[in-house]
């Protein structure tokens, strides 16, 4: 059985986290140059970050339960797209 608060729990934690990503995305941007090494470095990471998370998610959540949260959150992640691409 899901735990439904658990599960609205952790994803607003994923978004004020995503949302953080976004913050840092925006300090490297402005910061580097996109030629530069510790950008790509940067961008790497914080790529590998947000992967990560989803991953703890889905471990400590039903996977399906999981997917289908991060589906509703799809017509934010447009917006999100344009400032941390993914």
């Amino acid at each position: 059985m899901v735990d439904i608060k658990k599960l609205e729990d952790a994803m607003k934690s994923y978004e004020d986290v995503r949302e953080s990503l976004t913050g840092l995305y925006e300090i490297i941007n402005i910061n580097f140059s996109k030629k530069d090494f510790f950008y790509g470095a940067a961008i790497d990471n914080l790529k590998a970050l947000n992967e990560n998370i989803i991953k703890i998610l889905k471990r400590s959540n039903p996977p399906r339960e999981v997917r289908m949260r991060l589906r509703e959150l799809e017509f934010d992640e447009i917006d999100a797209e344009k400032n941390f691409p993914l």
